[in-house]
């Protein structure tokens, strides 16, 4: 499990979308909520934004984000007006390197996942990755199920909505296929100019994950949410929408 958000609004500094707010994605990472499994997220963190010349660029490490002596810099002198950011908890077997850290970006896209595919290796690894277009394949880096399902998200034909939908259907058939996997399916997925998302899951209850239509005049993301203000609406599952 992890916790993840992301921001479309006024430009902001990353510190304001990632650690000012008082229940913010950095206080989560050891102060989380709503998680349905694990107590903290030490497994690292990462950050996505688009630069200058309008491609996606990440910062990604391994440290949890309370010890990596970058935050606090980058924090302060990065500013945008999308960002993207999770704090993991590592899925037992998917080790804890700079591949496997989130976000992923590929094909001008930013992509995160909350969950996981239960026995990934063993399970769903193989079918999926007959559904990947290889030219995309090649590019995977690390083992986890949740760059496959970045992969196979770029596959897909269609608007970034019809993308998102088309992975959880056909994600969702594999699993069918399989029998008793279980699979939590939050994924977040941005082109920079519109957010897509789903809370979706297979054999067990969807983790939590929240909108908010106007947080500080931005819509924000997130798998918990940042303060306490009534304006923070649970997702309803299995329903795939862009903003």
């Amino acid at each position: 499990m992890c916790r993840i958000a992301a921001y479309r609004g006024p430009d902001i500094t990353l510190a304001d979308f990632l650690s000012t707010p008082p229940h913010s994605l950095a206080r989560q990472s050891w102060d989380a909520r709503e998680m349905a499994s694990a107590t903290v997220n030490a497994d690292g963190w990462g950050a996505g934004w688009y630069a200058a010349d309008g491609d996606p660029a990440v910062y990604r490490n391994t440290l949890p984000i309370w010890a990596d002596g970058n935050t606090d810099a980058l924090g302060r002198s990065l500013q945008a007006p999308l960002w993207m950011a999770n704090v993991r908890s590592a899925t037992p077997g998917l080790g804890t390197d700079h591949a496997n850290t989130q976000p992923f970006a590929g094909n001008g896209l930013i992509f995160l996942h909350n969950g996981y595919i239960e026995n990934f290796a063993q399970t769903l690894r193989a079918p999926m990755r007959a559904d990947i277009d290889p030219a995309i394949e090649a590019t995977i880096m690390g083992n986890t199920d949740s760059e496959y399902l970045f992969a196979l998200l770029r596959s897909m034909p269609g608007s970034l909505e019809d993308k998102l939908a088309a992975t959880v259907d056909q994600t969702m058939a594999l699993l069918l296929a399989h029998g008793k996997a279980k699979a939590l399916l939050n994924m977040i997925v941005t082109d920079g100019q519109h957010l897509a998302y789903v809370r979706s899951a297979y054999n067990t209850a969807a983790p939590s994950l929240y909108i908010h239509p106007c947080w500080q005049s931005a819509t924000v993301v997130a798998s918990e949410p940042f303060d306490n203000d009534g304006g923070w609406q649970p997702i309803e599952p299995d329903r795939p929408a862009v903003v």
